[in-house]
C-alpha cells in the first residue's frame, strides 16, 4: 500500500509528528508530504489522486482535512483517508473515535485498519461549489470555534462552548433564518445555525449529538434568539442531555437544506472562516473511504 502523510512542516506539532512517524518506520512505508503554505493541502490532495496513492494520512485537524478532500473532488475514492488528530479542535476524528491523546494508536490505524465509507456534504452558493467532511457553521458558531480557550475546554468540557458564546453575546448577530428542508420550509429568529455531518464543533461540543457520519443525511441545529440565563441554561441543557433542550434549540434532519438569512449569515466550514452567503447544502452518501478507530460514536454498524 503506498501512503503519503501530510503535515504542516511550520506548526509546532511538526516535531510530534516525525516522532510519532519514527517509531512506525519499521513497519510501515510512507512518504512525506510538507504543507507550507495556503492552498498546499487541496493541492496536495490532488497530488494524492493523480499519483496513485493508496492512503494518504493527514496529521492535523478538522481544516486540514477538509482541504484534502476539496483537493481530491470530485474522485473522492481515489484513495482512502486516515487522520492523525494533530489540529486545535479534532471535531471529525472525535466522531470516528480517534483521540489525540493517544495518537501512537491513531497513528497505527491509521495505516493497520480498514477504510469505512462516509458521507459528504456538496456546499453551493453564489455558483461556486465546495465540499464539508464535519460540519458548516453559520452565526455565532464559527467566531466562537475559533475563541473557545484551550483552559476553558479542559475546565467545563463541552460546555466550553456554549460558555464563549454567551461571552459574546452582546456582540451575536440577530438573523431571520429561512429554512428549506427537502422543500419543506420552516423560519426562525436565531443567532446561529449548523449543517452537521459529525456530531462536534468548538473542541468538542455536541451540537448534533445524534448524528451519525453514514447515514444518509443531515443534521441541522439552530440556535434560537433567547434572553441570556434561558440562552446559558439551554446550553447546559443540550450539553448534557440533547432532549432537554428541545423547544428551544431546534433540530432537524434532511437530505437537502436551502438557507436564506437577512442580515446574511456568515458560515465557517470545517472550521475555515468563509464569507457570508446564501447556500445549498447537499448530502453525497457514502462516497469518502476513510478509517476509523475501533469504536466510533458516529458511525453506524455497516449491515
Amino acid at each position: 500500500m503506498r501512503v503519503a502523510v501530510v503535515f504542516n512542516a511550520q506548526a509546532g506539532t511538526a516535531g510530534r509528528i516525525k516522532d510519532v512517524l519514527a517509531k512506525l518506520s519499521g513497519q510501515f512505508e510512507y512518504e512525506l508530504w510538507a504543507t507550507t503554505g495556503s492552498g498546499d493541502a487541496t493541492r496536495l490532495g490532488g497530488l494524492a489522486a493523480e499519483r496513485a496513492i493508496d492512503r494518504i494520512v493527514v496529521a492535523g485537524g478538522d481544516g486540514t482535512v477538509g482541504q484534502v478532500v476539496n483537493g481530491l473532488a470530485p474522485r473522492f475514492d481515489a484513495c482512502e483517508l486516515a487522520i492523525l488528530p494533530l489540529g486545535t479542535g479534532n471535531d471529525l476524528a472525535r466522531s470516528l473515535g480517534l483521540s489525540p491523546d493517544q495518537l501512537d494508536r491513531a497513528a497505527e490505524w491509521a495505516f493497520e485498519r480498514p477504510a469505512t465509507r462516509i458521507d459528504l456534504i456538496r456546499v453551493e452558493y453564489n455558483g461556486e461549489q465546495s465540499y464539508v467532511v464535519n460540519a458548516a457553521t453559520g452565526g455565532f458558531g464559527g467566531k466562537v470555534a475559533a475563541d473557545v480557550q484551550t483552559a476553558d475546554k479542559q475546565r467545563w468540557g463541552a460546555f466550553a462552548y456554549w460558555m464563549t458564546a454567551i461571552s459574546h453575546l452582546t456582540r451575536l448577530e440577530e438573523h431571520h433564518v429561512i429554512l428549506k428542508l427537502d422543500g419543506e420550509q420552516f423560519s426562525q429568529e436565531t443567532y446561529g445555525i449548523a449543517i452537521a455531518n459529525g456530531r462536534f464543533v468548538g473542541g468538542g461540543f455536541p451540537i448534533a449529538p445524534s448524528a451519525l457520519l453514514n447515514d444518509g443525511r443531515l443534521d441541522v441545529t439552530v440556535i434560537p434568539v433567547l434572553p441570556t440565563l434561558e440562552l446559558l441554561a439551554a446550553g447546559l441543557s443540550f450539553s448534557l442531555n440533547p432532549t432537554l433542550a428541545e423547544g428551544r434549540v431546534r433540530g432537524y434532519q434532511a437530505r437537502r437544506v436551502a438557507v436564506h438569512a437577512e442580515p446574511d449569515v456568515p458560515f465557517s466550514l470545517d472550521g475555515e472562516p468563509h464569507r457570508t452567503m446564501d447556500a445549498c447544502f447537499e448530502v453525497l452518501p457514502g462516497v469518502l473511504p476513510i478509517v476509523s478507530g475501533p469504536n466510533p460514536v458516529a458511525l453506524k454498524p455497516a449491515d
